[in-house]
């Protein structure tokens, strides 16, 4: 575009020097006749010229009529041209500062605008919004639908901000408002009217589409620049964004440093997965009845060089967010696989899947990869699934689900009663096992409903020939209780806390000669530094 624009102005400049040229040589050619006209016209008149002394003038007058002629037509034609150069060059001006699908003024005049602010050293404030899942309006409504929704964000950009504000568009559903000279109460009035006004459900073609917004607000100063009104206002973006969305939040330093611990984070769980920081720690899976040990769940753990022995509540939910999820899943899951493959044949080892995972159709044909390479039997897998796997393409989850089960891997369902699973999902997923989120069972024993409902979710799975598992089980109390219920399996501190693959193979080879039933607690073993009862995060 820049280009473009330099090629016009170019070509603008020599049409308009050759016009001067042009209009200069006509005025000369006219003094000229005027010159001439005095002596030439009074003897052209009287009869046809002849030679003579006087012929020489009569040429050169002749000669200055056909110059003023063609100097005057000149003049017009390339006045003409020049008016329409001038205008394709406005035109290209405004091309290259507008943004095509709204009007609004497009990342380069925001630039523009924002360094003419801070050049005078004006205060004010920068505002950036940012559509709340606009993905799905296109996924679900198609293009046209998405851009009338553009359309009315800018329109209700323009009806918000005062007159000398500067409205752009910057991206896909991204848009920002400059506001010179701005207070904290009119920025904040300005981004309460824009989410009020967004509030309104848009009508295409019949269809009621409704949107909201974030926003993040950042003062700009004499001592602001570019790069930190940017960076501040995407900080206090993401603010919005995690406080619930449809909101508006200011830039602070201490937001700032979260987010700075936020990329470290992420930088080092990037590094980590390089260097093979993630491993398996299991946790076991024992026979309500039997008290035996019939298998192990593998849980993530991260020995950091920095920051010592992590849970993983600390890192998922960022890897998830990132997408190193997967590379992270499949570390820990050779490794597991490999520690498996040397326990009894019995036992079984499960393990989780994040429901980010989901979306990539190869999962079921990565996992039965691994598991060909590590030479482990499939019946003995079982891979667990959270109810957040069915907000995700349902079909495609279906099919990596039979695809597993057709090898002879089982599948569970995790945290039952925390999601979005009804009745009709549970009875359509092929499962093998569900598991009631340990939220419940801890209290069943100090809360008559939760009680209620956990016998309720074991007769469901007596109905179903589905196998119950009880995670949190901490108390003989909550034991007794569960297998009272019909729960046939169980995990928890009570029977032993997650430890790492040494101290499993020590466990084993201890108890080769016993009858593999445990005691309370007896699989305490190696722990992380968090020794509180809980567990935020199943997902590992």
């Amino acid at each position: 575009m820049d280009r473009k624009l330099s090629r016009a102005r170019s070509k603008t400049v020599r049409l308009a020097g050759s016009h001067i040229i042009t209009t200069c040589a006509t005025l000369a050619a006219v003094l000229l006749f005027v010159a001439l006209g005095s002596q030439v016209l009074p003897a052209a008149i009287q009869s046809m010229p002849l030679p003579g002394s006087g012929s020489t003038l009569k040429v050169a007058f002749l000669l200055n009529i056909a110059i003023i002629l063609f100097g005057w037509r000149r003049s017009r034609d390339l006045k003409e041209a020049l008016e329409a150069y001038e205008a394709a060059e406005r035109l290209a001006q405004r091309n290259a500062n507008t943004d095509p699908a709204t009007g609004l003024g497009n990342r380069r005049e925001l630039m523009r605008a924002l360094d003419e602010t801070l050049a005078k050293g004006e205060a004010g404030v920068f505002l950036v919004l940012d559509l709340d899942h606009f993905k799905r309006v296109n996924d679900l409504h198609g293009h046209l639908a998405g851009d009338r929704v553009l359309r009315r964000v800018a329109e209700v950009s323009r009806k918000a901000a005062p007159s000398n504000a500067c409205c752009a568009r910057t991206g896909g559903d991204e848009f920002a408002i400059l506001l010179p000279g701005a207070d904290d109460q009119t920025a904040e009035a300005v981004a309460a009217k824009v989410l009020e006004a967004l509030a309104a459900p848009v009508f295409v073609e019949g269809t009621q589409i409704q949107v909201t917004a974030s926003i993040g607000l950042a003062r700009i100063g004499v001592k602001s620049d570019e790069e930190t009104a940017l960076r501040e206002s995407d900080v206090a973006l993401y603010a919005a964004k995690r406080a619930g969305r449809n909101a508006f939040a200011w830039f602070d330093k201490e937001l700032e440093r979260e987010i700075a611990d936020r990329l470290k984070l992420e930088e080092d769980i990037r590094s980590g997965i390089k260097s093979g920081e993630f491993v398996p720690f299991f946790q076991p899976l024992v026979d309500l009845n039997s008290r035996q040990i019939i298998g192990f769940e593998a849980l993530a753990r991260w020995r950091s060089p920095t920051r010592g022995l992590v849970e993983a509540e600390v890192f998922i939910e960022t890897a998830e967010r990132t997408g190193l999820i997967a590379p992270l899943t499949i570390s820990v899951l050779e490794q597991a696989l490999k520690e498996a493959r040397e326990w009894p044949a019995h036992l079984r080892l499960a393990v989780n899947v994040s429901p980010v995972q989901f979306r990539d159709p190869a999962l079921a044909e990565q996992i039965l990869k691994i598991l060909a390479l590590a030479g482990f039997p499939a019946n003995r897998l079982e891979i667990e699934i959270t109810e957040g796997s069915l907000l995700e393409d349902r079909e495609q989850v279906l099919t990596i689900i039979h695809s597993l089960k057709n090898v002879g891997v089982s599948i569970s369902l995790d945290d039952f009663g925390t999601g979005y699973a009804s009745l009709a999902q549970v009875n359509r997923l092929p499962l093998d096992r569900i598991k009631i989120d340990k939220s419940f069972i801890t209290t069943i024993v100090k809360s008559e409903q939760t009680a209620a409902i956990v016998n309720t979710i074991a007769g469901l799975g007596h109905n179903l020939s589905v196998p119950i598992t009880a995670e949190g089980v901490e108390s003989e109390q909550i034991r007794s209780a569960l297998a009272d219920f019909g729960c046939s399996e169980a995990q928890g501190w009570l029977f032993g806390r997650a430890i790492s693959a040494e101290a499993v193979r020590s466990f084993l080879k201890m108890n080769d000669a016993g009858d593999g039933k445990l005691t309370d607690n007896s699989l305490s073993g190696e722990t992380t530094d968090a020794q509180q009862p809980k567990k935020a995060n199943r997902r590992w």
